[in-house]
Formats: structure tokens, sequence, C-alpha cells
């Protein structure tokens, strides 16, 4: 029972993750600018560098799953748009949704740089919370039967468990 309320909150911790809004209420989404008919063949050949057509390419492999074509599009928008913080804001949902819990708090902490926004700092709490559960469980492991600090580890995480209930 106790294994089955960790796993529960060990498995929603990520579900949680915020997106960015706007006042309205729905999410932020980068509207591509339309796209012509290049004028020339050499010119239609070549892909468009414009950030809200890479955007938009990147939220779409991002809703397909298509994983590592979304982080090439967002690594291309933090390349175009280096001091905004919605590509790296995203490109840390990327890596959180796919277990790259070290990637994403690093992606999340560079959104922070760029912009103070109270739901990226949410989400970074919530990474920050499975790495260090993750952490104590393997300390939990690793440590010898009798040391105390197995002991408090033990009683730490069922602590957790309680308040997630």
């Amino acid at each position: 029972m106790r294994w089955s309320r960790f796993i529960l909150l060990y498995s929603t911790v990520l579900t949680g993750c915020a997106t960015l809004e706007n006042g309205s209420g729905a999410a932020d989404r980068v509207v591509a600018r339309p796209v012509f008919a290049a004028s020339s063949p050499a010119a239609s050949a070549a892909p468009p560098a414009d950030p809200a057509f890479i955007a938009e390419r990147a939220q779409q492999a991002y809703e397909t799953g298509r994983w590592d074509v979304a982080e090439g599009y967002y690594l291309q928008w933090i390349r175009l748009k280096p001091n905004e913080a919605l590509p790296w804001f995203q490109l840390g949902n990327l890596y959180a949704e796919q277990g790259r819990l070290d990637s994403a708090e690093r992606a999340y902490r560079e959104a922070l740089r760029r912009r103070d926004e109270a739901r990226t700092l949410h989400n970074l709490g919530l990474v920050q919370i499975k790495l260090g559960v993750g952490a104590l469980r393997e300390a939990q492991k690793r440590l010898p039967p009798d040391d105390p600090a197995r002991r408090e580890t033990r009683e730490f995480l069922q602590t957790l468990l309680n308040a997630a209930q």
C-alpha cells in the first residue's frame, strides 16, 4: 500500500508541469507567419530561419512525440533567439517528458535567467523533487543497514509519501 502511494507520487510529480499561458488562459503558441512562395528555386530549397516557423515546427514535433526532431528545432530556436525564455522552457518540458531530468533542470534554469516566471519555477521544483527522491532511494540502497543515515533516509521518504496523501 505504501509503495503504491509512492509510485503515485513519483509518477505524478511531472504530470503537473505547467505550460506558459497568456492572459486568456490558453497555452502560448507561437503562430507562424504565412510562408509565401519564394521568387527563385534556390530560395525555396533552403528552410526558413524564421523563429516563429521554427517554434511551430518544434511544437508539432513535440505534440506528435518526435522528441529528437523537437529537440533539434528547440535548439535551433534558441540559436535564433538566445535571449528568449520560452524556447528554454519548452526544451525543459521536452527533457522532463523524456525523463532527462538533469537536462530539464538546466533548461529551466536557463529560462529563469532570461525571464523570472512562476510556471518555470513550478516545473523546476517538480524536476528537483523527482531528482531528490531518486537520489534518496539510491542512497537508501547503498547505505549499510546499521547506518543511522539509512534510517533517516527511509523516514524522510515516508514523510514525503505521507505528505502526498
